[in-house]
């Protein structure tokens, strides 16, 4: 079924691995509709679901999924990209919500532009790397002083609890999901 430039395919599951069946035919369709077409082609494979009412959900997955897709792919399937699907359903929830788009992670990214410091990379590479401040540090590709240093910084000029796991926590979502940061090179 062709919808506003997609194709749909519904196909049928037999057998455990049906799904992996599905990301190498949806990878072979890929490799000669590009070549055919000799346009960009790429796949986003929903759940599998397990009846017809269901269906919409994993269509929807699968949208999700293509707008998820970095750079250089051009095949996944929900079940291999849950976290970022996951990310992008939560930048639109909370970007629907005005008292969910508040808090301090404004004021880092206007401080950083204000002041030309890295506080909000600074801190997403900590707290992407489980607060483990030699995983930061190589992230930033700095010495882990240095981490140390930006992070007292940003506590003492935004008044930032880093103690808090609550408040690191949405700190992180809203720097990931809003600002669209990222503390290791992925897509």
């Amino acid at each position: 079924m062709l919808v506003d430039g997609s194709v749909y395919a519904l196909l049928p599951v037999t057998g455990e691995h049906g799904g992996k069946r599905h990301k190498r035919l949806a990878e072979d369709v890929v490799r000669r509709a590009s070549r055919a077409l000799r346009v960009p082609v790429r796949s986003g494979l929903g759940d599998i679901v397990p009846d017809l009412a269901a269906v919409r959900g994993s269509r929807d997955d699968a949208d999700l999924v293509l707008r998820a897709l970095g750079p250089g792919e051009d095949v996944a399937a929900v079940t291999e990209i849950r976290a970022r699907v996951t990310l992008l359903r939560l930048r639109e929830l909370i970007g629907e919500q005005r008292g969910l788009t508040a808090g301090a992670w404004r004021e880092v990214l206007a401080y950083d532009a204000e002041h030309g410091t890295d506080y909000a990379r600074t801190l997403v590479c900590w707290l992407d790397a489980g607060c483990d401040m030699a995983r930061a540090a190589k992230l930033l590709a700095v010495h882990p002083n240095t981490c140390r240093y930006r992070l007292r910084q940003a506590q003492q000029h935004l008044g930032i609890d880093l103690a808090d796991p609550d408040e690191r926590l949405v700190l992180w979502l809203q720097l990931r999901t809003l600002a669209g940061l990222r503390g290791a090179d992925r897509a």
